[in-house]
């Protein structure tokens, strides 16, 4: 649910109340201080926030409506959103994924998502899967991480996919620009990961314990450092070995190197200026954006995802692999990395 504001220096938790008059202003407090709410594409936790007129609002509708009402969901087909296909077969469909596009509605955002596409362009899909808010969705990728995902045309394509993922047999691999460094050149990150007890909708990495308690998960992510720049950032390949929410993202934050542009796990790069910041020794680095962009905040963290291995349904074994888009192509060029 989005709202934009028309003047400026009114308190947030105000703002909701009044635009929203069947909830509490005090309902609004506990869902601002759980960090759901997003102004301008950021987590706000200050229910006293002072917005400006013209500030983008946005609040999970899941925060304010009954989960019963998911089982009455319907997607809506919306055949003006493209899908770049990368392959498909009668079975299955494997998109390439742009960033800013949630993977499948949601109460909060029942329209302009992947799912929608899909559903317009394969009707079919609408009875495929366990939920009718995600048809056909086997996994699925953070709405602002990029890249290859597969889907599903019928229950038993569904079914077959759904078990390679189950058996940790299909390979993912995505290319992630950090904060830093990594001092060894490669590695496997073992943290169990748990939600976190101040912000509901953001998950922390906790050494493992036994036993472990029902709301912890074993999870285990690697990576290979293809490429540094001057100890400032790095260029990994990450291959996530199981599959927990926000799963990469956190591993990389635990041990120092968050991804570029990830506020929500501790990526202090705010704006393009940020890219080509340089020491006082050191002369002016040349940005790859117009000025009057290079102050412009970060729009997504640098995740993509490159790399999906798996067999199809038909037992074709599929190994498909994309470059990176346009916009993270231009991040690494601003802060001079080599094409390799």
């Amino acid at each position: 649910m989005e709202f934009i504001s028309e003047q400026s220096n009114e308190r947030l938790d105000k703002f909701l109340a009044a635009h929203l008059i069947k909830f509490s202003r005090s309902r609004f407090q506990r869902i601002i201080k759980n960090a759901a709410i997003k102004v301008n594409g950021h987590f706000v936790t200050k229910s006293g926030f002072k917005l400006k007129k013209g500030d983008r609002i946005v609040i999970p509708e899941e925060e304010i409506l009954k989960p019963s009402q998911a089982k009455e969901f319907t997607v809506q087909p919306e055949p003006n959103i493209p899908l770049n296909v990368v392959y498909e077969d009668d079975d299955i469909v494997v998109i390439n994924k742009p960033a800013g596009l949630l993977t499948h509605p949601t109460l909060s955002q029942p329209c302009h998502t992947l799912v929608n596409a899909l559903v317009a362009r394969y009707p079919e899909i609408i009875k495929v899967g366990e939920s009718p808010l995600r048809p056909g969705i086997v996994h699925r990728l953070d709405k602002d991480t990029s890249g290859l995902l597969v889907a599903a045309k019928n229950q038993k394509a569904f079914l077959f996919l759904k078990e390679q993922f189950l058996k940790r047999e299909v390979t993912k691999k995505y290319l992630a620009l950090v904060e830093g460094a990594p001092k060894e050149k490669e590695g496997v990150i073992e943290y169990d990961i748990r939600p976190s007890k101040k912000f509901r909708l953001k998950k922390v990495a906790v050494q493992r314990v036994e036993p472990a308690k029902k709301s912890t998960r074993s999870a285990k992510t690697s990576y290979k450092v293809r490429q540094t720049f001057e100890d400032r950032f790095a260029l990994l390949e990450v291959a996530p070995l199981t599959g927990r929410t926000h799963q990469i993202r956190v591993h990389l934050s635990a041990i120092g190197h968050p991804i570029l542009g990830d506020r929500l796990y501790g990526s202090k790069t705010r704006t393009y200026a940020d890219l080509t910041q340089t020491s006082a020794e050191e002369p002016p680095r040349k940005s790859a954006y117009p000025t009057h962009e290079s102050a412009v905040p970060l729009k997504r963290h640098f995740l993509h995802a490159y790399y999906l291995k798996f067999i199809a349904p038909n037992s074709t074994p599929l190994a498909l692999e994309i470059e990176l888009p346009e916009d993270l192509q231009t991040i690494l060029q601003s802060i001079g990395f080599r094409n390799q």
